[in-house]
């Protein structure tokens, strides 16, 4: 089997994932990009250090749609993955000529988002806003060309599932998947906390201090708890302009970025991660907690959230819901003993994280070597 991977640009939490897929199906991989970079992830400290392995091949500025036809009439008999195609115009033209030439396409897709908050700014607003009403009828008019077509979609999320199945993708042609990174060699490693409340529960947030994060309800939740004295410590890690935010630097600090592939080592020195985002259609830093064996409370509308519920190593929240943020805190606070729980939920399913273990199911589900191929990671569609 001959696999191509078409990406708008192939990033890490991508890349470890389709060199276990290569190494589990024993098979050529040959991976196209629309960028080598992603300029506004590379402002956020994003490196791109294990992707470069996989030597992807870069679509031509010139000539770009004969480039393609090429590429698409010499592997004809190649499995074709699309990740994320619809970010790319180029991606969708490609896609739209595979299906069109009967080549055997699959889809690896988060879901569309239902919100108008900006993905990586929030600036444009009235952009972000009308991209939010024209995404449900995009996505129904790609379903029309693709759902008789198409062999399959990676859906990364339950909420993509669910999408997907909405626009006319037949149930058994939407597999569960996600995000896979594999755990850091340096978790060994002890990183100091310098929180001096030692009986205070320890939370820490990681992500871009924008609105789609959540951080102002996070925070809001926390000053709640702590109006009579400080039983929760949030340390805040992430690119952007904290100074918007109501921090008292003591109990609620901002402590800068963490270096890119340093996110689990620094989540170890803490009791909890809390990623309240008002969308994430996956949320890696859910993995990276996990696989340190900490816990994580996120909101409902966190793709990976899923596998928080499935394995109880956590607890989920109703997004933008200050108050049931604030009882899912308390409930660890009262019952320290849950914390303990859910970290050892955590180190028992951390194993299915690991990006062989993601490669061995995709290979599965590719090479058709099973009817119906075992999920673990979260429950697909009812």
């Amino acid at each position: 089997m001959n696999v191509i991977s078409w990406n708008p640009v192939l990033t890490d939490h991508q890349s470890y994932t389709l060199e276990a897929l290569q190494q589990a199906a024993k098979c050529t991989l040959t991976v196209y990009v629309s960028k080598s970079e992603h300029p506004s992830r590379q402002v956020q400290g994003w490196v791109n250090l294990h992707a470069t392995s996989l030597c992807p091949k870069l679509i031509p500025e010139n000539s770009w749609f004969q480039y393609i036809v090429k590429q698409l009439r010499d592997q004809r008999d190649a499995v074709h993955l699309f990740a994320s195609p619809f970010e790319s115009p180029r991606l969708i033209v490609t896609l739209m000529l595979a299906i069109g030439m009967g080549l055997k396409v699959f889809l690896i897709s988060e879901p569309y988002s239902p919100i108008s908050a900006g993905y990586q700014t929030d600036k444009h607003k009235l952009i972000n806003s009308a991209k939010a009403l024209l995404r449900p009828y995009l996505y129904h008019f790609y379903g029309a060309l693709l759902r008789r077509r198409i062999a399959g979609v990676f859906a990364i999320s339950t909420l993509a599932a669910s999408q997907y199945q909405s626009i006319g993708i037949s149930k058994n042609k939407i597999f569960p998947f996600g995000y896979f990174v594999p755990r850091s060699e340096d978790l060994g490693e002890v990183v100091p906390v310098t929180n001096s409340k030692k009986s205070a529960l320890k939370v820490i947030f990681i992500g871009t201090l924008i609105i789609r994060k959540g951080l102002d309800v996070l925070i809001k939740a926390i000053k709640n708890l702590n109006r009579d004295q400080v039983v929760v410590t949030l340390d805040i890690y992430g690119h952007g302009d904290a100074s918007q935010f109501d921090l008292d630097q003591s109990s609620i600090r901002y402590c800068g970025s963490i270096p890119f592939g340093r996110a689990q080592a620094v989540i170890t020195g803490y009791d909890l991660l809390v990623v309240p985002s008002r969308y994430d259609g996956w949320g890696v830093v859910v993995n990276e907690a996990l696989l340190a064996g900490v816990p994580v409370i996120c909101s409902n509308r966190v793709g990976a959230g899923s596998i928080v519920e499935k394995w109880q190593c956590g607890s989920i929240f109703t997004s933008e819901n200050v108050s049931d943020l604030e009882s899912k805190l308390n409930d660890i606070i009262v019952a320290p003993e849950s914390l303990a729980n859910m970290r050892l939920a955590a180190r028992k399913m951390s194993a299915i994280l690991e990006p062989e273990f993601a490669g061995r199911f995709m290979n599965e589900v590719l090479s058709q070597s099973s009817t119906n191929p075992s999920c673990s990671w979260y429950e697909g569609l009812n």
